[in-house]
């Protein structure tokens, strides 16, 4: 990995890192989802650190490239990442349905006490004006 690569991997975590926490102080972040990104960032600063390393992984697991392994890793986290955002969509779809469901009970039960139909019949105002 040349240098100019290895830094512009390291300017780019430290900024993910600057970015999250900025994120976190203003709330705009959930704790959980910070975790990811500060552990991504924290990858990507040992992976700029030491290069080596990733060569000395991809030998150990029989990758012919190194690159090949990144990018597994890469989709690996990234379908881990995708996974847990489902759930969290289903969970809240479920919660969602719920609410919906609860709120037109209650709107029901409240207009139990409220006439339904009137007691005149429909277009009689019409006929009055003729």
């Amino acid at each position: 990995m040349t240098l100019g690569i290895r830094c512009l991997l390291l300017l780019g975590s430290l900024w993910i890192l600057a970015f999250v926490c900025r994120k976190l102080r203003k709330s705009s972040l959930g704790v959980e989802d910070s975790i990811f990104w500060l552990v991504l960032a924290l990858l990507l600063i040992v992976e700029a650190a030491f290069p080596r390393l990733i060569y000395w992984a991809s030998d150990l697991i029989g990758f012919q490239s190194p690159s090949n392994l990144v990018f597994l890793c890469g989709v690996a986290i990234l379908l881990v990442r995708l996974f847990s955002q489902d759930c969290k969509i289903s969970e809240l779809r479920h919660k969602l349905t719920v609410f919906a469901q609860h709120e037109a009970l209650n709107t029901v039960k409240d207009d139990d006490d409220a006439p339904v139909f009137s007691s005149e019949p429909a277009g009689s105002d019409l006929s009055r004006e003729r």
